[in-house]
């Protein structure tokens, strides 16, 4: 929806269909894809580690701010500007489609369709190393602006391979995961046997007859990991090999070495504290990003929005921090905005979009996160980004009342 109000139409792909244009929210859209998606992939998506405390607390960690408004401050909603350089990239808005892997799971359309809407939305895209589309078929389909995700491996070649194979498909810039040695105690995918190899319940066989759609755009999508399928086929290297490889620690020693052979701008994502960012900052990255996987894998983490000031004032402007975490609303994004955050990264209600509709709905998505922010700016009296300051932000009274809703 735009500025008006009236119906929003994709740059390239027409009106939206109904069931789109009546989700007003990413609420609406979670809805909407727990309804389509059997109850084993939806868990997958929305589920944490653990008791998923971090996963709460991600959300709830923004709703102990309010934002201050301003009044007659003569800004015009149709004349807000919401650019950002980031990562060396113009964006026309500061959220960044952060790297998930594995999304034909969703929807057929998977990683080209989240490109496209996107770059339709005026933002950044970025591919995981377990895509089921290849760094090549994205950029082909998708070209950009395009950034990768490089995920540590016990093989330095291996990962000087992708990395080199997204420099020559014309990839801007390199995000290094960093928090993720091992895999996380998800307990919804162990109850839904949705771990490798699958061990579905008959609740998850149940729940995927009642879901024909989905099931039959899935037997037509690739689910292959593409940025692997010449090492797959390979004698003795199978899946569980390829987890072996890429489920591994890595050091500082190493993460210099990446910087340095990519010679671009180049994230460091998982940072949480003050003593990483210095290390991080130490070993050449141009960006940090505060994440902690959405409460994915290490339950008991701290909020990203928790940790976002601490290390913003620890590297002091010398790199660009993202926040990564928790956003299901514009106001989040002001927020994290107003505690030093140069921009944000989300993943799950892009994901929710495209479950729900496909590449439209992953547009939808992002552009009802996009119209929320220029409303929530223009009540601030904000005219651009750079306005954004501590100064819109008023802690709330400890046990104050929020609707959850």
């Amino acid at each position: 929806m735009n500025a008006r109000g009236t119906a929003m139409t994709s740059r390239s792909s027409g009106i939206l269909p109904r069931k789109l244009r009546g989700c007003i929210n990413i609420a609406d859209l979670d809805r909407l894809a727990k309804k389509t998606l059997p109850i084993s992939v939806y868990d997958h998506i929305c589920g944490g580690a653990d008791d998923e405390i971090t996963l709460s607390d991600n959300r709830q960690a923004y709703r102990r701010f309010s934002l201050v408004p301003r009044c007659c401050a003569d800004v015009d909603i149709q004349q807000v500007d919401m650019s950002v350089t980031v990562l060396g990239q113009n964006a026309e808005w500061p959220l960044l489609c952060a790297p998930w892997g594995g999304q034909a799971i969703v929807h057929r359309h998977g990683e080209v369709g989240m490109a496209h809407a996107a770059h339709d939305s005026g933002t950044l895209f970025c591919l995981s190393t377990f895509s089921n589309a290849s760094i090549e078929e994205v950029a082909a389909a998708a070209p950009g602006p395009n950034l990768f995700q490089l995920h540590p491996s016990r093989s330095y070649t291996l990962m000087s391979e992708l990395m080199e194979r997204a420099r020559s498909a014309g990839y801007r810039a390199l995000i290094l995961t960093v928090d993720n040695p091992t895999h996380g105690n998800r307990e919804r995918d162990l109850r839904n046997g949705l771990v490798w190899p699958p061990r579905l319940t008959p609740k998850g066989w149940w729940t995927i007859a009642k879901n024909p759609l989905w099931a039959f755009g899935a037997a037509r999508a690739n689910r292959e990991y593409g940025n692997f399928s010449s090492h797959l086929k390979l004698p003795g290297q199978d899946t569980n090999w390829l987890m072996s490889q890429m489920l591994c620690p890595t050091n500082w020693q190493t993460v210099s070495r990446l910087v340095e052979q990519w010679k671009g701008p180049f994230a460091i994502k998982g940072i949480m504290s003050k003593s990483d960012a210095l290390l991080a900052a130490q070993a050449g990255a141009t960006a940090i990003i505060v994440s902690n996987q959405g409460g994915r894998h290490f339950d008991s983490a701290p909020a990203a929005l928790d940790c976002l000031k601490d290390v913003v004032e620890a590297v002091g402007g010398k790199v660009e921090v993202i926040l990564d975490g928790g956003i299901r609303r514009g106001s989040d994004i002001v927020t994290a905005l107003a505690l030093g955050a140069r921009a944000c990264m989300t993943a799950r209600p892009f994901a929710l979009g495209l479950a729900a509709g496909g590449r439209l709905g992953a547009y939808r998505a992002i552009e009802i996160l996009k119209s929320e922010l220029r409303r929530d700016m223009t009540f601030l009296g904000l005219r651009s980004l750079s306005q954004i300051t501590q100064e819109c932000l008023l802690p709330r009274p400890f046990g104050a009342s929020i609707n959850t809703a």
